[in-house]
């Protein structure tokens, strides 16, 4: 047999506490103010998830302003990638060049001071044309350079000209190329 049960309150009878009230999602108030600014989007984003999980858990308000913050960064984040696609692929500096400007060579040449080491320098433009004709005419142009001395042997004429997807308005170039890097110009 049990002892009986004591008279009065006891801590089973008592009222739950009362409830605290849950401010706002810190994460989420970040996310929409770091939305504002374009370079922070990462952050922006990031803190937006972060935000929404933590509401899902925990219950806390803030979850209009998780949302708010993902989609303005969404907004920036399209502004963004159809500005990049609007832009196109960059042309290659090369056939933008002047005579007399020099190149270090790569995927696409990379223009430096002919006082640097470089391995490429324009020498004449000419409108575009096929291949033959080109190395042609650049050969011309190279003899009228080099009509009082001789070329070193490592010095080898080129002609290059823009692929068909490069703007239109650009030019071929002719180009005297050498082996290795070189400093100083090869046509004065």
């Amino acid at each position: 047999m049990l002892p009986p049960k004591p008279t009065g309150p006891s801590y089973e009878d008592a009222p739950p506490p009362p409830r605290q009230p849950r401010g706002t999602n810190g994460f989420a108030i970040a996310s929409l103010v770091l939305a504002v600014p374009a370079f922070s989007l990462p952050l922006s984003i990031a803190f937006g998830i972060i935000a929404l999980r933590q509401i899902r858990v925990f219950g806390n308000p803030g979850r209009g302003l998780a949302i708010a913050g993902l989609s303005i960064s969404g907004a920036w984040l399209a502004v963004l990638l159809i500005g990049l696609a609007a832009s196109g692929p960059s042309a290659d500096p090369l056939f933008q060049a002047s005579p007399g400007d020099c190149f270090r060579s790569g995927t696409k040449a990379s223009p430096v001071s002919c006082e640097d080491a470089h391995d490429i320098e324009v020498f004449h433009l000419l409108p575009g044309g096929d291949a033959d004709s080109l190395r042609s005419a650049c050969g011309a142009e190279a003899k009228q350079y080099f009509a009082s001395s001789v070329p070193p042997d490592y010095i080898h004429l080129g002609a290059r000209q823009p692929s068909t997807s490069d703007s239109p308005d650009q030019h071929a170039v002719c180009t005297l190329e050498t082996d290795f890097p070189t400093t100083g110009r090869v046509v004065h």
